[in-house]
Protein backbone atom coordinates (compact mmCIF):
# COMPACT_ATOMS: atom_id res chain seq x y z
CA UNK A 1 0.00 0.00 0.00
CA UNK A 2 1.52 3.37 -0.98
CA UNK A 3 2.10 6.05 1.63
CA UNK A 4 -0.42 8.85 1.32
CA UNK A 5 1.13 12.23 0.57
CA UNK A 6 0.05 15.19 2.67
CA UNK A 7 0.95 18.74 1.79
CA UNK A 8 3.31 20.30 4.30
CA UNK A 9 1.64 22.89 6.46
CA UNK A 10 4.01 25.81 7.00
CA UNK A 11 3.61 28.49 9.58
CA UNK A 12 3.66 31.92 7.91
CA UNK A 13 6.71 32.91 9.94
CA UNK A 14 8.82 29.84 9.13
CA UNK A 15 10.79 31.46 6.32
CA UNK A 16 11.39 34.68 8.23
CA UNK A 17 12.55 32.70 11.27
CA UNK A 18 14.84 30.59 9.14
CA UNK A 19 16.49 33.62 7.59
CA UNK A 20 16.75 35.26 10.99
CA UNK A 21 18.51 32.29 12.57
CA UNK A 22 20.92 32.19 9.62
CA UNK A 23 21.78 35.84 10.25
CA UNK A 24 20.12 36.96 7.03
CA UNK A 25 18.18 39.76 8.66
CA UNK A 26 17.27 41.69 5.52
CA UNK A 27 15.86 38.50 3.99
CA UNK A 28 13.90 37.90 7.19
CA UNK A 29 12.51 41.42 6.88
CA UNK A 30 11.53 40.79 3.26
CA UNK A 31 9.65 37.67 4.32
CA UNK A 32 7.77 39.65 6.97
CA UNK A 33 6.87 42.25 4.37
CA UNK A 34 5.55 39.54 2.04
CA UNK A 35 3.06 38.24 4.61
CA UNK A 36 -0.62 38.86 3.97
CA UNK A 37 -1.82 42.16 5.41
CA UNK A 38 -4.05 40.44 7.96
CA UNK A 39 -1.00 38.75 9.53
CA UNK A 40 1.34 41.74 9.66
CA UNK A 41 -0.08 43.16 12.88
CA UNK A 42 -0.34 39.89 14.79
CA UNK A 43 1.74 39.54 17.93
CA UNK A 44 4.17 36.91 16.58
CA UNK A 45 4.91 39.02 13.50
CA UNK A 46 5.36 42.19 15.57
CA UNK A 47 7.70 40.31 17.89
CA UNK A 48 9.70 39.08 14.90
CA UNK A 49 9.81 42.61 13.44
CA UNK A 50 11.23 43.85 16.73
CA UNK A 51 13.89 41.13 16.72
CA UNK A 52 14.89 42.08 13.16
CA UNK A 53 15.08 45.77 14.06
CA UNK A 54 17.38 44.89 16.95
CA UNK A 55 19.56 42.67 14.78
CA UNK A 56 19.89 45.43 12.18
CA UNK A 57 20.53 48.06 14.90
CA UNK A 58 17.52 50.08 13.72
CA UNK A 59 16.99 51.59 17.14
CA UNK A 60 14.44 54.26 16.28
CA UNK A 61 11.84 51.93 14.72
CA UNK A 62 12.65 49.31 17.39
CA UNK A 63 11.96 51.85 20.10
CA UNK A 64 8.73 53.02 18.48
CA UNK A 65 7.43 49.48 18.04
CA UNK A 66 8.45 48.31 21.52
CA UNK A 67 6.96 51.43 23.11
CA UNK A 68 3.66 50.88 21.33
CA UNK A 69 3.64 47.23 22.42
CA UNK A 70 4.38 48.19 26.03
CA UNK A 71 1.53 50.70 25.93
CA UNK A 72 -0.87 48.16 24.36
CA UNK A 73 0.20 45.28 26.56
CA UNK A 74 1.68 46.73 29.77
CA UNK A 75 1.27 43.37 31.49
CA UNK A 76 4.09 41.92 29.35
CA UNK A 77 7.43 42.90 30.93
CA UNK A 78 9.32 41.92 27.78
CA UNK A 79 7.93 44.88 25.83
CA UNK A 80 9.17 47.30 28.50
CA UNK A 81 12.61 45.68 28.45
CA UNK A 82 12.78 45.85 24.66
CA UNK A 83 11.65 49.49 24.73
CA UNK A 84 14.37 50.40 27.23
CA UNK A 85 17.02 48.48 25.31
CA UNK A 86 16.24 50.29 22.05
CA UNK A 87 15.97 53.65 23.83
CA UNK A 88 19.36 53.11 25.42
CA UNK A 89 20.88 52.59 21.98
CA UNK A 90 18.93 55.40 20.34
CA UNK A 91 19.23 58.07 23.04
CA UNK A 92 20.72 57.39 26.46
CA UNK A 93 21.03 55.08 29.44
CA UNK A 94 19.24 57.71 31.54
CA UNK A 95 16.21 57.68 29.24
CA UNK A 96 16.17 53.88 29.19
CA UNK A 97 16.33 53.77 32.97
CA UNK A 98 13.28 56.03 33.13
CA UNK A 99 11.30 53.49 31.12
CA UNK A 100 12.38 50.65 33.41
CA UNK A 101 11.50 52.66 36.54
CA UNK A 102 7.97 52.88 35.10
CA UNK A 103 8.04 49.17 34.30
CA UNK A 104 9.16 48.10 37.77
CA UNK A 105 6.09 49.84 39.22
CA UNK A 106 3.94 47.46 37.16
CA UNK A 107 6.29 44.46 37.44
CA UNK A 108 7.96 44.74 40.86
CA UNK A 109 8.97 41.07 40.84
CA UNK A 110 10.49 40.98 37.35
CA UNK A 111 14.11 39.92 37.81
CA UNK A 112 15.03 41.02 34.28
CA UNK A 113 13.75 44.55 34.79
CA UNK A 114 15.53 44.82 38.13
CA UNK A 115 18.74 43.35 36.66
CA UNK A 116 18.68 45.88 33.83
CA UNK A 117 18.09 48.71 36.29
CA UNK A 118 21.21 47.48 38.12
CA UNK A 119 23.18 47.58 34.87
CA UNK A 120 22.00 51.12 34.14
CA UNK A 121 22.86 52.27 37.66
CA UNK A 122 26.35 50.82 37.23
CA UNK A 123 26.81 52.54 33.87
CA UNK A 124 25.78 55.82 35.50
CA UNK A 125 28.34 55.37 38.26
CA UNK A 126 25.82 54.55 40.98
CA UNK A 127 27.65 51.50 42.34
CA UNK A 128 25.80 51.12 45.65
CA UNK A 129 22.43 51.38 43.91
CA UNK A 130 23.60 48.86 41.32
CA UNK A 131 24.70 46.40 44.02
CA UNK A 132 21.40 46.82 45.87
CA UNK A 133 19.44 46.09 42.69
CA UNK A 134 21.69 43.16 41.80
CA UNK A 135 21.01 41.55 45.18
CA UNK A 136 17.30 41.96 44.56
CA UNK A 137 17.56 40.48 41.04
CA UNK A 138 19.71 37.57 42.26
CA UNK A 139 17.16 36.76 44.97
CA UNK A 140 14.46 36.53 42.30
CA UNK A 141 16.60 34.77 39.68
CA UNK A 142 19.81 33.14 40.96
CA UNK A 143 21.00 32.38 37.41
CA UNK A 144 21.62 36.10 36.94
CA UNK A 145 24.67 35.70 39.18
CA UNK A 146 26.38 33.85 36.31
CA UNK A 147 25.11 36.32 33.71
CA UNK A 148 26.45 39.26 35.73
CA UNK A 149 29.99 37.91 35.72
CA UNK A 150 30.34 38.41 31.98
CA UNK A 151 28.08 41.43 31.53
CA UNK A 152 30.19 44.36 30.24
CA UNK A 153 27.72 46.80 31.80
CA UNK A 154 28.79 45.49 35.21
CA UNK A 155 32.57 45.58 34.63
CA UNK A 156 33.01 48.44 37.10
CA UNK A 157 31.71 46.08 39.80
CA UNK A 158 33.06 42.70 38.66
CA UNK A 159 35.93 43.57 36.31
CA UNK A 160 39.39 42.33 37.27
CA UNK A 161 38.22 40.04 40.07
CA UNK A 162 38.91 36.30 39.89
CA UNK A 163 35.79 34.42 38.77
CA UNK A 164 35.51 32.47 42.06
CA UNK A 165 35.53 35.69 44.05
CA UNK A 166 33.12 37.60 41.84
CA UNK A 167 29.96 36.00 43.15
CA UNK A 168 31.08 36.62 46.70
CA UNK A 169 31.44 40.38 46.11
CA UNK A 170 27.75 40.93 46.58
Amino acid sequence: MPIQQYPLQRHPLDSALGYFYLGLFNDAWDELESLPVELRLTDPVLEMRLAVYHALHKWNPARILAESLAQRFPENPNWWIQWAYALRREKSVTDARGVLWQAVQIHPASPTIIYNLACYACLLGEMEESKRLLKQAFALEPDFKITALDDPDLNPIFGGVAREDQQNQL
